[in-house]
């Protein structure tokens, strides 16, 4: 008997799925105040791409909060990975500091979000540091920990082929660790959006998660459904864009 790919048994589960909603959907009494088919959640998106949806701004605001999160994850990147490095190529510095951003990392970032918001405003900066926040400390701690790991073999080896500071880094130490900072850039890019998306959602002045609230308060159903689609779509086809990279650096 022939087995079935990973990939077809992927979307013949989907699509079970979604036939079992749009049938239950069509012959239950639940009040589409709460839930609606997918047939009208794909009609919608389309209104909504189309600018035929009574969504404002969508396009305005799905740039602004695209814009966001690749401000937040550059951002995020540059400062994580640079971190990483330092706490990961000194002693002193990893025992002054890893203690710090260890306590930092298991607090719970969203009850800081007020403090956020009385220093910088209710603006995009807000979004992008809170972004920033969310997303730098797995960055640092996957950057450290693969130049930790990497065997003291090869630096001896490095050394004897008359390899020395700059050029031990780049030609060796890096390379063996980026498959686990390509890790950690990955985890923070995914956090970085989950970070800029609840900073829209509580401040709901505009980008996506201004429209997703819109929608809620609003009681459009349809619409709110669309709109988390949508993004979950952005969000899968930039984790798909940082998997490529990842898979071309390691290579």
């Amino acid at each position: 008997m022939r087995k079935l790919s990973p990939v077809l048994a992927r979307v013949t589960l989907v699509v079970v799925l979604l036939a079992l909603w749009e049938i239950l959907t069509r012959l239950s009494s639940v009040s589409a105040i709460l839930i609606v088919a997918p047939t009208t959640i794909l009609w919608q998106m389309v209104q909504i791409l189309v600018r035929t949806s009574n969504v404002p701004d969508f396009y305005t605001n799905a740039w602004l909060t695209i814009v966001e999160i690749l401000i937040a994850f550059g951002f995020a990147a540059v400062v994580g990975v640079l971190t990483g490095m330092a706490v990961a190529s000194s002693k002193a510095i990893g025992d002054a500091f890893e203690p710090i951003l260890l306590v930092l990392y298991a607090i719970p970032k969203i009850i800081l979000y007020p403090v956020i918001v009385l220093m910088i405003g209710t603006g995009p900066a807000t979004k992008i540091v809170f972004g920033v926040f969310v997303g730098i400390f797995v960055i640092i701690f996957n950057t450290a920990a693969g130049l930790r790991q990497v065997e003291p073999d090869y630096r001896r080896l490095a050394h004897s082929l008359g390899y020395r500071g700059a050029k031990i880094f780049f030609k060796v130490e890096l390379p063996a660790a980026a498959q686990t900072i390509l890790a950690g850039l990955r985890l923070g890019f995914g956090y970085t959006i989950i970070g800029v998306l609840t900073g829209e959602l509580l401040l709901v002045n505009a980008g996506l998660g201004y429209v997703i609230d819109w929608a809620s308060v609003n009681y459009y159903t349809a619409q709110l459904y669309a709109l988390i689609v949508i993004t979950l779509a952005i969000g899968v086809v930039a984790n798909y864009v940082v998997g490529l990279l990842e898979r071309r650096w390691v290579r």
